[in-house]
């Protein structure tokens, strides 16, 4: 696996990596994660609203990057390069290597790469039912991948995002005044995120960058997964000399 660096120079404004107000309001969609694209549901567009650097939902071969970058796709600026999407780093998503094994990192965490996004957050598993695991995301204000800490210290971080599980077996997030913000959903095998209704667009980037976080957690915690640590030979000399 790679190492748990990421970039440490100042991000660009948010409106210049996404040509949009960090506060303006998006309308309500359903968000549908295919491969390394999010689209919109039902839209019948071929550019995604966002993408991955890799897929979260497959196991990644051996020796891969630790940190997974989320990009917004600027709308309607498809003929800049040759037809191919303009895109903006927003957030790295990062799990780091060894993460069972060390006390310096979260096992789970987002970086912000905008000046204008929400800034760090970490996702916490705060509850095993027999559905599935419910989270907290904890922002740490006013920080991004180049702040040193990465977070504050716990007193000083706050809830910004957490999930419960419906009745119906989907997945809602609230926010901190626990206004129901988007319920995630497997739609066929795709996994689907629908908004309740408008919120501010850096709202919404934070939002999805977490819903990807928690989708690469529930495939690092399957028993495959598992399985697979359990066989590296990196981690069990991490288990050692533990």
């Amino acid at each position: 696996m790679g190492t748990d660096t990421l970039d440490t120079e100042p991000p660009p404004s948010y409106e210049a990596a996404t040509g949009q107000a960090p506060h303006e309001l998006v309308e309500p969609a359903s968000l549908v994660l295919h491969g390394i694209d999010i689209f919109v549901e039902n839209k019948g567009e071929n550019t995604p609203l966002y993408q991955l650097s890799r897929n979260i939902t497959a196991l990644p071969p051996k020796n891969n990057s630790s940190s997974i970058h989320l990009h917004r796709v600027e709308r309607g600026e498809s003929e800049k390069t040759n037809g191919e999407p303009v895109t903006a780093r927003i957030f790295h998503l990062v799990h780091p290597v060894n993460a069972d094994f060390r006390g310096d990192l979260p096992p789970y965490y987002i970086t912000a790469t905008s000046l204008e996004a929400l800034g760090n957050i970490i996702l916490e598993a705060n509850k095993h039912t027999l559905q599935r695991t419910e989270f907290s995301a904890k922002l740490s204000w006013d920080t991004n991948s180049g702040t040193k800490p990465l977070f504050h210290g716990k007193d000083k971080q706050q809830l910004v995002f957490y999930s419960k599980n419906s009745r119906k077996g989907e997945q809602e997030w609230f926010d901190q005044h626990d206004k129901l913000l988007a319920t995630e959903c497997h739609n066929g095998q795709l996994p689907t995120l629908t908004m309740g209704g408008p919120v501010p667009r850096n709202t919404r980037d934070a939002l999805v960058a977490m819903w990807c976080m928690m989708l690469w957690y529930e495939l690092a915690e399957s028993r495959g997964a598992k399985r697979e640590r359990k066989c590296s030979p990196t981690l069990n000399v991490a288990k050692m000399s533990s």
